[in-house]
């Protein structure tokens, strides 16, 4: 069998437009969630903001899958009663 990248270039690339297309966020619900933001209070937004921060801390942790500890769990709960979703 002989690998050659002709042939497989046209699978390729049209797997690589349709991972473009899934990828790309709908523009109605871009409008959405951004309407949605402007009649939030301020508070709702930093907590959720720092929801997300928490989020990230975890994930950026360097192993193959995080574990959350049960300070990472507390965090968690704790702001999400505070938020609205």
């Amino acid at each position: 069998m002989i690998f050659s990248l002709n042939i497989w270039f046209p699978y390729l690339f049209l797997s690589y437009q349709r991972f473009k297309r899934w990828s790309k966020p709908a523009t109605l619900s871009l409008i959405c969630g951004v309407g949605s933001d402007l009649v939030r209070s301020r508070s709702d937004l930093v907590i959720e903001n720092a929801i997300l921060r928490q989020q990230l801390i975890i994930l950026n942790r360097q192993v193959r899958r995080p574990h959350l500890t049960i300070h990472d769990r507390i965090r968690l709960v704790f702001l999400s009663r505070f938020t609205r979703f």
